[in-house]
């Protein structure tokens, strides 16, 4: 069964969204980069992630992106909309890496008829921040 979208007046600031992980690895970005038409070798290639002298290929950072809405809609719910998604890259981070993600609410707000929530999100790989987002979704009256 699927649950129900949440509604914005069952929502208060500070309130946490569940936490969420996802592990990389260089297949993970093969295929990310096959769905996106990036193939930019930083992407998939390990021997020339070692020449640049990193740990290996980098996770494309439209990837946080993607893994900041998803954390938002299967908190919320099937009819939420993410209408706005602003997010900063802090660190880089790597095939192999595993990114926790946590959030919170920071306001449910009512904008043009429409109820909205405001999310703070960031996602972290252990202690270091690899990147923050705030959020916006739209849910249904």
């Amino acid at each position: 069964m699927i649950a129900p979208t949440r509604k914005a007046e069952e929502l208060r600031p500070g309130e946490a969204l569940p936490p969420s992980e996802r592990h990389f690895s260089a297949v993970d970005l093969v295929m990310y980069g096959a769905a996106t038409w990036d193939w930019h070798r930083l992407h998939y290639d390990g021997a020339f992630a070692d020449e640049m002298k990193l740990p290996g290929p980098i996770i494309d950072g439209q990837i946080y992106g993607a893994l900041f809405a998803k954390q938002a809609v299967d908190w919320l719910g099937p009819q939420a909309f993410v209408q706005k998604l602003d997010f900063r890259m802090r660190a880089m981070a790597f095939a192999g890496d595993t990114l926790a993600g946590e959030g919170e609410v920071v306001e449910a707000k009512a904008e043009d008829g429409q109820a909205i929530v405001v999310l703070a999100q960031r996602l972290q790989r252990g202690d270091t921040l690899i990147a923050e987002a705030t959020t916006e979704v739209r849910l249904p009256d």
